[in-house]
């Protein structure tokens, strides 16, 4: 069975428990999953250039014209009827409505089954593991590769574009980019780049996407000696660690929260710090689904992407990982970052130069 006959065989399943005639997919993260492929043309907004309708029998896509064409050469199975409009009409009067639909979005009457299919996307059939492997890796070793092009004298968007470059030499798009040099490392938490020289430090996050699934790692590097910042950077890795130890299949989204309340304090930093920003959460899709916090009471599940991303007096750590039945694994490795082991796991070094 392939992927897509995998992701079908979920929808239709959903179909059938609820009783319905059709389910229409709207969103792009739900689209992306359910193809195998990009939903999107700009990627400035949430709207999808496509809707795809499920029903027992069938299944088709109802596009414009511009699009139809590039969608059936490079995006959609072969299996999925395409239905095109022209480019100035609207999707909406193409789409079953009623009490008898269920959607991913709002509108039209249907029952509204957002939830549902984000559920079901959680878990990454085997195809879609495989690529994600894939696509963690690339984009570690490009986010590596540009960093270690960098100099004290870049400015934070000179560290951007050659982000940038590295990961669309690799056939990926960006969904976030950040990068904080020495003097915003300790006051940004979400630092898109600016005209800002990088001086000492460089902290660069991204969000790196190919085919709809999304990579996020942070990887930092420090032009001459780290001093007490080694002991900082060592101490947030011990609270990763708290997150990583609680992440279980089973458990609540809320218990890896939790660990790192409890870790902060223990290893240095204020109590409260988890307060400024948060922990990561639930991925594959979208840089996050949701931040997880103390009330998720969602289970993780069996096969499903996460990012964790504790951060704390300018430092910050971030890889995905995904969950087995025998723990997690890691997938954002670049073999060739300087690493150091922490509670039995190889973890990301800060790169000294």
């Amino acid at each position: 069975m392939s992927g897509y006959e995998e992701r079908l065989a979920k929808v239709r399943l959903l179909l059938s428990e609820r009783s319905l005639e059709a389910i229409v997919l709207r969103r792009n993260p739900n689209l992306a999953w359910f193809i195998g492929g990009r939903a999107h043309v700009p990627t400035t907004i949430d709207a999808a250039c496509l809707d795809i309708v499920i029903t027992p029998s069938n299944v088709y896509a109802v596009t414009n014209v511009v699009e139809a064409p590039r969608l059936m050469a490079e995006e959609l199975p072969s299996e999925i009827e395409v239905r095109s409009i022209r480019w100035w009409e609207g999707r909406d009067p193409q789409l079953p409505t009623g009490v008898s639909v269920g959607s991913d979005q709002p509108g039209g009457d249907r029952i509204d089954l957002g939830s549902e299919i984000e559920i079901l996307r959680q878990s990454l059939v085997s195809e879609d593991i495989q690529r994600f492997r894939l696509i963690c890796v690339d984009a570690a070793l490009a986010l590596g590769n540009a960093m270690r092009a960098i100099s004290p004298d870049d400015r934070e968007i000179d560290v951007a574009g050659k982000i940038t470059n590295a990961l669309w030499q690799s056939d990926l798009e960006i969904a976030f980019l950040g990068v904080a040099g020495e003097r915003r490392a300790p006051l940004m938490r979400h630092p898109l780049p600016t005209i800002d020289l990088i001086g000492n430090r460089v902290v660069a996050s991204i969000c790196a996407k190919r085919k709809g699934l999304i990579a996020s790692i942070t990887r930092i590097i420090n032009f001459g000696p780290i001093g007490s910042g080694l002991g900082e950077y060592e101490s947030l890795l011990q609270v990763e660690a708290a997150m990583l130890d609680a992440t279980v299949v089973g458990a609540p989204f809320a218990d890896p929260v939790k660990a790192a309340t409890l870790t902060y304090g223990a290893h240095g930093f204020d109590e409260l710090e988890w307060h400024k920003h948060h922990q990561g959460g639930p991925t594959g899709y979208l840089p996050r689904d949701w931040p997880a916090n103390l009330g998720s009471n969602r289970q993780i599940a069996l096969h499903q992407p996460i990012a964790w991303n504790p951060t704390g007096k300018g430092w910050k750590v971030e890889d995905t990982l995904i969950t087995s039945a025998n723990g997690i694994e890691i997938l954002t490795i670049d073999p060739s970052w300087p690493t150091m082991v922490v509670d039995g796991r190889s973890r990301p070094g800060i790169l000294q130069r």
